[in-house]
């Protein structure tokens, strides 16, 4: 059953990065992305498994990844 009171409204745009929780399992992915696809055809979001973090360009150097 789903709690209606934890019901939230998303506002996805295209090219959004969805963070999920990180015990979120591969199966729950695939169906947010059909949903998405679903509600929202066209729109592509990239949807990955947190937590996140940003890295400034000296972090990201330092792990290797260069800009163009």
């Amino acid at each position: 059953m789903i709690d209606l009171d934890q019901v939230r409204r998303l506002n996805i745009q295209d090219g959004d990065l969805l963070v999920v929780p990180e015990n979120t399992e591969q199966e729950g992915m695939e169906l947010l992305a059909e949903a998405l696809h679903f509600l929202m055809p066209g729109c592509r979001v990239i949807i990955v498994r947190g937590p996140m973090k940003q890295l400034d360009v000296g972090d990201m150097n330092k792990l290797g990844w260069y800009r163009a």
